[in-house]
């Protein structure tokens, strides 16, 4: 049995709203890189796409813009944002998104399905990340691919003026910890994907700069939200954030101001059946 992750849409944020709307942000903010790797990595148009953990719906709407002779199955284990994909997506998709409330880690789907699958912003969130890659592998079809978009604390943001984030950060790590989560999972990417048999891994990185796409593109990021829910659920003192909220004022404040942020890209391919290989198990059999 799989234990919850470490993200619930509805108490991550002080406001589900706002927590929308980051949640849209982040999306938007390098959907145009994110889509230009993705192709690169083989997704193309006509394909069958799985979309693990697909949240309000956001992410899936760009797949079918993207690519509109294909159907999108999202699967995402959230009630809240399951119904929320649902309403959002009703007059924009037809019959092309086809949505499952499930588990990644036990999606119900059948065997040998998808030509590619997506999770993104996903496995930071997961207890047991090995062993929702080993499920995606068993419903892709051989050759098809898996891509994990998804981030690492010690990567995620530069800025300047500097943002005061280390307290900050550390203590993210240790409530998402006590949630089943891991913000580092960036760096472990690989590993999880080979872990689960993936064969042909390769990793990439998007970098969104705000001297390219706009410092308010980042706006939504910096929403105190998340942080100040965690000290009214008691993870967090507010004195252990102050220097975080004194030096976001002062960044929002500035008027020369950059900010960067990074998203790590890990592809695997599900190993195609070898015609040599069908003819050695017939031999031995």
């Amino acid at each position: 049995m799989q234990g919850k992750g470490s993200y619930q849409a509805n108490t991550y944020n002080l406001e589900f709203e706002a927590e929308i709307q980051r949640l849209k942000a982040q999306v938007l903010l390098s959907w145009e890189k994110e889509a230009r790797t993705l192709k690169w990595f083989g997704l193309a148009d006509g394909m069958n796409v799985l979309e693990a953990g697909s949240g309000p719906g956001f992410f899936s709407e760009k797949l079918l813009e993207l690519l509109p002779n294909s159907s999108v199955t999202a699967v995402e284990i959230d009630p809240v944002l399951h119904e929320k994909a649902v309403g959002y997506l009703e007059d924009k998709a037809g019959d092309r998104v086809n949505h499952v409330q499930a588990s990644v880690a036990d999606t119900g789907l059948d065997d040998n399905t998808f030509d590619f699958a997506i999770a993104r912003l996903l496995f930071v969130h997961l207890p047991d990340p090995v062993a929702a890659a080993r499920e995606i592998f068993r419903i892709l079809k051989p050759g098809g691919k898996l891509v994990i978009v998804d981030s690492d604390a010690d990567l995620f943001w530069l800025t300047n003026p500097p943002l005061s984030v280390e307290i900050i950060r550390e203590k993210f790590k240790e409530a998402i910890a006590s949630r089943n989560g891991n913000l580092s999972i960036g760096r472990n990417l690989c590993r999880i994907l080979k872990e689960a048999g993936f064969v042909n891994v390769d990793l990439e990185a998007v970098v969104s700069h705000s001297d390219i796409i706009g410092i308010e593109a980042f706006e939504p990021l910096l929403d105190s939200g998340p942080i100040l829910q965690m000290v009214k659920q008691g993870l967090i003192t507010e004195s252990e954030i102050e220097s975080y909220l004194v030096s976001r004022d002062e960044f929002v404040a500035a008027g020369d101001r950059l900010m960067m942020s990074f998203w790590l890209m890990a592809c695997g391919e599900k190993k195609s059946t070898d015609i040599s290989d069908n003819s050695q198990a017939f031999s031995q059999q």
